[in-house]
């Protein structure tokens, strides 16, 4: 937003600076005498034509005596620009007259001068408002912001230089400053488009022309406060550095006429080169060189500043506009408009002379003449431009475009357009023709029909033409006109997306027949109107195919969470069939044992000669190892410990009961969990059963002497790993393992989990072990 704001606060100053400064120049008339100090005489070095100086009769090499009754080296425009602007009176001495001569100077403009001036003023309203423009238009592109702080200044400085001819306050020192600063923005502009180059050139012409831009804005500021008299060096400066960095542009545009004919920014640079050629040149031949070499100007500079009206039309041309006309093309019509107004002004000069309007016959009347031709041209082709879109905007239809323009901007239109059904509509509208039908069939069965115009309301016509279009596919690639009792006239066939596809276009509205050399013109615009049609179509149905595959996800994953459901149901059936198996056994079998070994330790007891028998020896031995089977069954299926003592002992137990039954070392490490915590019960049992699979696959499988185990409790879930270092597997067998009726364990547990909403992690790798990783909400 603020660098939005920037735009246009920037804006506004222009405004604000332009207006008060045109303000000002109608209440100060131009005086046009430049002044040099000779041993103390004030003499005339130069006397504008146009200026209130000469007008009353002072002249190259007058001495100036006094300027509003005060010693001209005492008036402050004197001093501080050589200048006598701003005066009411002007006391001067002829060379050729001893006496002395005093004038009045008007105090406000005449208005004739000032009608003179509006050009220059209305020529820097047009560099801001076209960068204003471009940047409205294209505010995320670089090249457009850019092109308003170049135009800005540019525009700035050409505002400015009838107030500083005038020398009104601070207007000499702002000319100065913004056209030092206009090199740099040049160069800066023209690195980044039409596209970015960062050469060794372009980086010592920017440090140099920074470098002058300093210098000036020191040299001005000193001028400014009477330290330093370089008023006319200081000119040549700023008119050397201008120079300089219109050079360094050209040659920056130069170099990128030799890239391929195919490369779009080819085009961009001769359309720049050529406009920014015909914008600074005259500036360049008709201003700049002869101030810079003290030579008299052939014709008024600001006739020279009229050209640069070419310069920001060609770069907003080029940056709005997507589609350019070939640069050639233009090029052909720049020379040919050119050699009209060349011709024309010699022709009106040599018939001026001979009516004697005209009596003298130098270089600076067919300049002149020249110069106001071109204008009146260009001011003629712009109102001819501005009628014709007036007329083409109510709908008058005696004006007529040619093929190629209506295809431009048919061009333009398609590529804005996002509504399908408005794209041959558009066709229809821009070629003018009764109708079009776009048919278009693919291998896998994909059908597309499209019609605007008459077509739209004709089936049968739409019908006879579906029939051409099958008996003709991939038959005759390309255009080709129909018979004149069809009801289209062009028929294109084209290959489009594994598409084929077929395009009529009807009549003419007007009965005038497409002549053969239009062809691939319609051809090509054709192409990309069905190009849009058939990838919208392509979309939709890839649009319809995804919505299917959602569909079918979501009943999926419906029946997923159903079978997690059930799953979850399942096994906490088995839990509570164990728990209750395991109460039975504690409460039936092994009571019965116990029972059956109390009564064997009773007859032991009670008869002593049984105490050596055998058989009762080894029946107690079963019956001890039957009480022990049974406890273990019993642990096996439903823990005590788990139920009594909570996890973390009944996990203890676990891991003791192993490693006293198996040669195997289980390192166990807990973080975050006490013994006292107790966790949901469902929690503690799937963690439970976790580590006493994960266990009993490593001891079973891995070969490895060493199980670490892991368990962590933080705020939001319970961590648990059991990793072992023996023989490993292969993971991606993984998804087989339902398959091959192979590891029900472990794609148990993984059920069993996902049933409590938690997550199994298997990783492994061959003869380095294998690691087991649990995450189970809270």
């Amino acid at each position: 937003m603020f660098r939005r704001q920037a735009y246009y606060y920037a804006s506004a100053a222009f405004v604000i600076l332009s207006l008060t400064y045109f303000v000002a120049i109608i209440n100060q008339a131009y005086v046009g005498l430049d002044l040099t100090n000779a041993n103390g005489k004030w003499i005339v070095t130069s006397s504008d034509p146009d200026g209130e100086g000469y007008k009353l009769g002072i002249r190259v090499g007058d001495q100036i005596l006094k300027v509003n009754n005060q010693d001209t080296g005492e008036y402050r425009f004197a001093q501080k620009w050589s200048e006598a602007e701003g005066a009411s009176s002007i006391e001067f001495r002829r060379i050729v007259q001893p006496t002395d001569n005093i004038i009045k100077i008007p105090k406000s403009t005449v208005l004739l001068e000032l009608l003179s001036e509006i050009p220059m003023i209305i020529l820097g309203f047009a560099f801001w408002i076209l960068g204003l423009i471009t940047w409205y238009k294209r505010p995320f592109l670089v090249q457009a912001r850019a092109l308003f702080w170049l135009n800005w200044f540019i525009g700035l400085a050409i505002v400015l230089a009838p107030a500083s001819s005038r020398d009104l306050i601070f207007a000499r020192e702002l000319e100065y400053i913004t056209l030092s600063s206009v090199p740099l923005y040049l160069i800066h502009f023209f690195s980044v488009f039409p596209c970015e180059k960062n050469s060794l050139v372009n980086r010592f012409g920017r440090s140099m022309l920074a470098l002058i831009f300093i210098i000036i804005l020191i040299l001005t500021v000193l001028q400014s406060v009477g330290i330093v008299h370089f008023n006319s060096s200081l000119k040549k400066l700023v008119l050397t550095n201008l120079i300089i960095g219109i050079l360094l542009v050209l040659w920056n545009l130069g170099a990128l006429l030799k890239l391929p004919n195919d490369k779009p920014e080819k085009n961009q640079a001769n359309i720049l080169f050529w406009g920014m050629s015909i914008g600074f040149l005259p500036f360049f031949l008709l201003t700049a060189v002869p101030v810079i070499f003290n030579v008299q100007p052939i014709e008024n500079t600001e006739v020279s500043y009229l050209f640069m009206s070419a310069v920001p039309a060609t770069l907003y041309y080029v940056i709005v506009h997507k589609y350019l006309p070939d640069s050639r093309r233009l090029l052909k019509m720049t020379i040919a408009f050119f050699f009209e107004g060349i011709f024309t002004s010699i022709v009106v000069t040599y018939l001026l002379f001979f009516l004697k309007v005209l009596k003298p016959l130098n270089l600076e009347v067919p300049l002149a003449v020249f110069s106001l031709i071109m204008l009146a041209k260009v001011s003629f082709r712009m109102i001819h431009l501005i009628i014709v879109k007036l007329l083409k905007k109510i709908g008058w239809s005696g004006v007529e475009q040619g093929l190629d323009q209506k295809v431009l901007k048919l061009n333009e239109r398609l590529a804005s357009l996002h509504e399908e059904e408005l794209i041959l509509e558009e066709v229809v509208k821009c070629l003018r023709v009764e109708g079009a039908l776009l048919v278009a069939q693919n291998a896998k069965g994909g059908y597309l029909k499209k019609a605007a115009g008459r077509f739209l309301e004709k089936p049968d016509d739409q019908s006879r033409l579906e029939a051409y279009f099958q008996a003709d596919r991939r038959i005759n690639i390309g255009a080709k006109k129909l018979p004149k009792d069809f009801p289209a006239e062009l028929y294109i066939l084209l290959d489009s997306n594994d598409f084929d596809c077929g395009i009529f276009i009807g009549h003419r509205s007007s009965r005038i027949e497409f002549q053969r050399e239009e062809l691939p013109l319609i051809t090509l615009i054709s192409s990309q109107a069905a190009q849009r049609l058939i990838t919208a179509f392509v979309i939709k149905e890839l649009s319809q195919e995804i919505k299917e595959i959602a569909q079918r996800s979501l009943i999926n994953q419906r029946k997923i969470q159903r079978l997690q459901g059930i799953t979850g149901s399942l096994f906490k059936s088995i839990e509570q069939e164990r728990k209750s198996i395991a109460r039975d056994l504690h409460d039936g079998s092994l009571q019965l044992a116990l029972d059956l070994n109390r009564w064997l330790d009773d007859i032991a007891e009670e008869c002593p000669s049984a105490k050596g028998d055998k058989a009762i020896a080894h029946m107690r031995e079963v019956v001890e190892n039957l009480n022990f089977e049974l406890r273990s069954i019993c642990s096996d299926l439903r823990p005590p410990s788990l139920n009594d003592l909570g996890l973390l002992y009944a996990i203890q137990i676990m891991c003791e009961e192993k490693m006293e039954n198996e040669s195997v070392f289980i390192f166990l490490e807990i973080v975050g969990i006490s013994e006292g915590v107790r966790l949901k019960e469902e929690v503690e049992l799937a963690a439970y059963r976790f580590l006493q699979e994960g266990i009993t696959n490593a001891v079973k499988h891995s070969g490895s002497s060493k199980i670490n185990i892991y368990i962590e409790l933080n705020d939001s879930e319970l961590e648990l790993s059991v990793r072992d270092f023996g023989n490993g597997f292969d993971i991606v067998k993984i998804d087989d393992w339902p398959l091959t009726s192979e590891h029900f364990g472990l794609i148990g547990m993984k059920e069993r989990l996902q049933g409590i909403g938690g997550e199994l992690q298997i990783n492994s790798i061959i003869h380095q072990g294998t690691t087991l990783k649990v995450s189970i909400p809270r």
